[in-house]
């Protein structure tokens, strides 16, 4: 018999996935599972063919001692840290991104304390009764699963196929067809209020949102609009940008300048939208009053730095007021260390998750970090909690 994976027991290991990518993630898809994994301080990679050269065996050798071609965890209980071999030799591993899959299983094991709860060093088949090893190994899929693709995005991206899911996430054709059929499943019951969907959305915003203006190289977070808030030409895509066009204007929540930008005078009255002490206008907004723009009197409200307004194309006023310089005579202080590995997405990203209603952030703000309320780490207690794996595990010892 094996047990399924109950409702709360896999609200708790979505749980464990957000506070994981959280704390050592980077919001990339597909997600850097190496490099995830080499940040959390207690656990260790080590690859198969390492492992050969150390010790001076052949591979079959190191498949028997290991007893999987794939990968394993083993716990240093006295440390309490954790070394996950994997292998990198294999073709029909590597080649298919099988690997990453393998990768994230394992850290499932870890990040849900199985080693602890089963009390073992190594959680093979052979060490465990079968109805606990297979659901220890479907709680570590799980994990894997929502780990390495994440609803959000492929809608965000709008995702339509397997093939595309597959290129997307980067896992292995068997993988993709079974997440493709559950992504199919959850498209028909998308809820923006979801507990898990809806953080996962604002932990991806910047990488969703992220443009890069072909005219003036700007990179931007900008979740609406067809215009480059810098140079005001229509050639955003979706992607990486190097420049930063950098403002000290600070605005409020309603891009209003919290201190004037030409006198500096910081006694801003909350309910005029001018300096009583040199006159300048201290909200920057679209200054379109109809032709020649694409909307007729938009007058969208705009962010600090922005020159043109993302909407219909038109001047702001801080440009009209010449409180920004022209971006072909800004100076730049640096550039964005972006990497350049991205994948090849749609370029159109916008307008995505409205029908979540999930709250749209402004272009030029960033989202905050979201207050977890969620442990960290799941406790031993909220595993033994779950299901009846407790239970099994004690007729396991007996």
């Amino acid at each position: 018999m094996i047990l399924e994976i109950s409702n709360n027991r896999r609200i708790q290991i979505k749980s464990c996935v957000i506070s994981v990518l959280e704390e050592y993630g980077h919001p990339f898809v597909p997600v850097k599972i190496g490099s995830l994994i080499r940040s959390i301080p207690y656990i260790k990679l080590i690859t198969y063919s390492s492992q050969i050269r150390k010790y001076h065996i052949t591979y079959n050798e190191l498949i028997v001692d290991a007893e999987t071609t794939d990968s394993y965890a083993v716990w240093n209980k006295t440390q309490n840290r954790y070394c996950i071999y994997y292998n990198d030799m294999a073709p029909s591993i590597v080649n298919s991104n099988r690997v990453r899959w393998n990768l994230a299983h394992e850290l499932g094991h870890v990040i849900l304390k199985h080693h602890e709860l089963c009390k073992r060093h190594k959680l093979f088949r052979s060490g465990l009764a079968t109805n606990v090893y297979n659901y220890i190994e479907a709680e570590a899929d799980y994990f894997a699963q929502l780990l390495l693709v994440p609803h959000v995005v492929l809608y965000a991206f709008k995702v339509t196929t397997e093939r595309q899911l597959k290129d997307l996430c980067q896992i292995s054709g068997p993988a993709a067809k079974n997440r493709f059929r559950d992504y199919k499943q959850w498209v028909k019951k998308i809820n923006g209020n979801d507990a898990y969907d809806r953080p996962l959305f604002h932990y991806y915003y910047n990488f969703i949102y992220k443009k890069h203006c072909r005219t003036c190289d700007a990179y931007v977070i900008q979740s609406n609009g067809k215009y480059c808030p810098i140079c005001g030409n229509k050639t955003l895509q979706w992607g990486d940008g190097k420049m930063k066009y950098t403002t000290k204007i600070v605005l409020d929540q309603n891009s209003k300048a919290v201190r004037c930008p030409v006198c500096d005078n910081e006694e801003i009255s909350p309910n005029g939208n001018y300096c009583h002490i040199c006159g300048t206008y201290l909200v920057n907004q679209c200054t379109n009053n109809g032709n020649p723009y694409e909307y007729e009197n938009c007058g969208q409200l705009a962010a600090a730095n922005a020159r043109y307004c993302v909407c219909c194309g038109a001047p702001t006023t801080f440009f009209q007021n010449n409180l920004l310089k022209d971006w072909t005579q800004e100076n730049f202080t640096g550039f964005e260390n972006i990497p350049d590995d991205v994948m090849d997405t749609p370029d159109d990203a916008g307008a995505l998750f409205y029908e979540l209603k999930i709250p749209r952030a402004d272009c030029h703000r960033k989202i905050l970090k979201r207050n977890t309320i969620t442990e960290r780490k799941c406790s031993y207690a909220i595993i033994k909690r779950s299901l009846h794996l407790g239970r099994l595990l004690e007729s396991a010892r007996g």
